[in-house]
């Protein structure tokens, strides 16, 4: 990890809200475990010293917690395009999630992922049901279409990995 820059902001005369940020490579994650890398996902803490003007100091072993998670990407492909109404519509994709071992995607099985739909001419997506992926990360469902939209996955993560939605793919009534 590297460290790029600390910020505060003076909110009394004794307290300051600080933030600050470190740039971290997953390159450098096969040295952090003999065993799994990817075990680094998940919750640390922040340590924090604080040194006054006066030379007087303060330390804190868990000042806060934060989540540290894997990359995700998540597919959509909706066939047959363009279906008839009341057809069936066969929407599949694959969850897959970043592994610092090996720095490639790889299927995330057991996931529960759900299908979306927007109507052509709406601006919100709706939920239709949810599907758990394969153990290959594969998703796969159908649908009854009834009307032209999009329709895409959106996984909401877990503690160790990051929440994903793919994009939508168009599907026309014919």
């Amino acid at each position: 990890m590297e460290w790029i820059d600390t910020s505060c902001v003076k909110k009394s005369k004794t307290t300051s809200d600080c933030t600050a940020t470190m740039l971290v490579d997953p390159r450098h994650f096969p040295y952090f475990s003999d065993t799994d890398p990817n075990g680094a996902a998940g919750q640390w803490q922040v340590n924090a010293t604080v040194v006054a003007n006066d030379k007087d100091y303060w330390i804190s072993d868990r000042i806060a917690l934060y989540r540290f998670k894997r990359a995700a990407t998540l597919t959509t492909n909706a066939t047959p395009e363009p279906v008839k109404k009341g057809k069936k519509l066969t929407v599949k994709g694959k969850l897959a999630r970043a592994s610092w071992k090996d720095l490639k995607y790889h299927g995330f099985g057991g996931q529960s992922v759900t299908l979306q739909f927007r109507k052509a001419g709406a601006t919100t997506y709706k939920s239709v049901k949810t599907v758990k992926t394969s153990s290959s990360g594969s998703l796969s469902t159908t649908v009854t279409a009834s009307a032209s939209g999009a329709w895409r996955w959106h996984f909401a993560g877990t503690g160790t990995t990051m929440k994903v939605t793919s994009a939508g793919d168009s599907v026309r009534i014919g």
